[in-house]
């Protein structure tokens, strides 16, 4: 017999906010989860559904890059693009929100924080690329050299956009 569960939380993948929402993303992401929670509704059940845009990450500082711009100015951007987007096609959060919210950062703080004093991490020192001119650490993506998989000359450090190693 299936549990019966008294609350339900319902949340999808953040988008990145470097660049609006397509239709493999609502397809594949947020269009089921907006469907899901509303059978619940239907259903009587206690849900709240949760989102928001993901403002980290080297997808937005090379869009950042490529515009001129700050991160920040790319991030608000987006995140109003893509709320806008969700709310204009009738899909509802209870919360949409950032990951630059003073509630995220302090929720997620506090999880890592539990995990570290628990010692689930471990601690060790690598190299890293840095780049003088620009004087910040480079992300994976921002390295680019031979695949050693498929010899692909122009392979990310991350991923081979060729052979998807």
């Amino acid at each position: 017999m299936a549990k019966e569960f008294k609350r339900y939380l319902v949340t999808s993948a953040l988008p990145y906010a470097n660049g609006p929402v397509h239709i493999g993303h609502l397809a594949g992401v947020y269009i089921p989860s907006d469907i899901y929670t509303r059978y619940l509704r239907l259903r009587g059940r206690d849900v709240i559904s949760v989102c928001g845009s993901d403002e980290h990450g080297v997808p937005i500082t090379i869009k950042a890059r490529k515009e001129g711009v700050t991160p920040q100015q790319i991030v608000d951007r987006y995140h109003a693009l893509i709320k806008k987007s969700f709310e204009g096609l009738g899909m509802s959060f209870d919360i949409y929100s950032r990951t630059s919210s003073k509630t995220h950062a302090e929720t997620a703080s506090a999880f890592f924080r539990k995990l570290y004093d628990e010692g689930k991490f471990i601690e060790k020192t690598s190299l890293q690329y840095y780049d003088e001119e620009a004087q910040t650490f480079l992300a994976d993506r921002y390295i680019v050299g031979t695949c050693p998989k498929c010899g692909n000359d122009r392979a990310y450090g991350d991923q081979c956009e060729k052979c998807g190693s």
